[in-house]
């Protein structure tokens, strides 16, 4: 019998990054599930690519649902890769922009992370796309004992993404010790997501990893045109976080080398 070839996921990936991303994990043999918002641009990817195509906007809970359904359906094998990629970043700085961004940044990989956390294998692989802007060192003393990794639960660390927007909407954010980024801060949520999920999960019998990756300042309309690097090898960033080992305590990698943040 010929070995099935494992399943991956990619959020947000009709273009840039993700794009590249599941270019090259069709290349290393994977059976690749391209997901975006825009049906038709995903359609249009996934046919360029010659990989499946699922429409996700990872801000729509029903969406989310639908996609979990299908899987359940069409692949029972279950997934051995997630890379949740799918993000924002918004011109401007106001209470729509922080919001808009933390529930596609933050919380849209919270809602990605819960849906399929029952649809992976003994050994899967969860990457959480993040950036080495979001920095510890952006809070305010009175906010980073509240970012303790050794002791925040989940919802704990959603309830201060949420506060930060209230704080954003009121006016006092900067009194409270956020910073005046509402990407910068999601991405703080996003790299605490994998170290307190590596954490909840290290009783799980399937020895799931979980890692958030920065893939570095990449040229993609996202990026801009004066990134660092090419689209090709932020994507090897992303996908070095395959190669983490579930029992490394760190949990933020850039370039397959822990990163600081």
């Amino acid at each position: 019998m010929t070995a099935r070839p494992p399943l991956a996921l990619v959020t947000g990936a009709n273009r840039g990054l993700g794009r590249e991303v599941c270019h090259q994990l069709r290349d290393r043999g994977h059976h690749v599930i391209l997901t975006a918002r825009d049906t038709d641009r995903g359609q249009a990817a996934a046919r360029d690519l010659g990989v499946e195509f699922h429409q996700l906007d990872v801000s729509d809970d029903a969406s989310v649902e639908h996609l979990v359904a299908d899987l359940r359906r069409v692949h029972p094998e279950g997934l051995d890769v997630v890379v949740a990629n799918a993000g924002v970043a918004l011109d401007g700085f106001n209470a729509e922009v922080a919001a808009t961004t933390v529930d596609t940044n933050y919380f849209g990989v919270l809602r990605i992370v819960e849906a399929v956390l029952p649809l992976l294998n003994p050994g899967a692989h969860l990457v959480v796309v993040s950036s080495g802007v979001g920095q510890r060192d952006l809070l305010g003393p009175q906010l980073r004992p509240r970012f303790n990794l050794e002791q925040l639960k989940i919802a704990e660390l959603s309830a201060l993404m949420r506060q930060f927007v209230a704080d954003v909407r009121s006016g006092h954010h900067r009194d409270a010790g956020w910073p005046s980024t509402a990407y910068g801060t999601s991405k703080i949520g996003a790299t605490a997501l994998a170290h307190v999920l590596t954490r909840e999960l290290a009783g799980d019998p399937r020895n799931l990893s979980v890692v958030a990756v920065c893939p570095g300042w990449v040229r993609t309309d996202m990026g801009g045109p004066n990134g660092e690097r090419d689209v090709a090898s932020g994507a090897v960033s992303i996908l070095s976080g395959l190669d983490v080992p579930p029992s490394e305590p760190h949990r933020f990698f850039r370039d397959g080398a822990p990163a600081n943040w």
